[in-house]
């Protein structure tokens, strides 16, 4: 429910900047914060820690999410002609739902691999440091496409 609510109030506030900032200062601005909140869950990937300390992480990666999904449909709408717009939108959807896919199975993968799973019982300790590297690696890679949005998007005069 947090992350569900978090991604509906970054949505608002991507929609409510639409005017007042670029698609790609948007774009950049919900992927660091994404990458901030998934860096700050990492707190919480301990063995003896509850939920409580995951959600700040959850609410701030959550609402960077929001906006990068705002700024990413009028990204991926941007320059389509009308009658094209459905092949574009469908096209930005099924692209970001394979990622998420493949993302996902990618980060259980290492999580997986440093746990130690392959050898066998894995302790909850185990299980943590694995979570906590699939943070990082997922904190580096918002990084990393903030990185290649500031060097591929046009200049924010050109996009809107």
């Amino acid at each position: 429910m947090v992350p569900s609510l978090a991604i509906a109030v970054g949505t608002q506030i991507g929609e409510r900047y639409a005017s007042r900032l670029s698609a790609r200062s948007r774009l950049i601005a919900g992927m660091l914060a994404g990458a901030a909140g998934t860096a700050i869950m990492v707190a919480g990937a301990w063995p003896e820690s509850s939920y409580a300390v995951i959600v700040p992480g959850l609410v701030v990666s959550g609402i960077g999410q929001g906006i990068v999904w705002t700024a990413m449909w009028i990204i991926a709408s941007s320059g389509v002609s009308d009658s094209e717009q459905g092949v574009a939108s469908g096209m930005a959807s099924t692209t970001m739902n394979i990622g998420n896919a493949v993302g996902l199975a990618v980060l259980v993968g290492f999580a997986n691999a440093h746990a130690g799973f392959a050898k066998g019982e894995v302790s909850a300790g185990d299980l943590a440091s694995g979570v906590r590297l699939a943070f990082w690696l997922c904190a580096t890679g918002g990084v990393i496409a903030t990185v290649i949005a500031m060097a591929v998007l046009v200049p924010p005069r050109q996009l809107r």
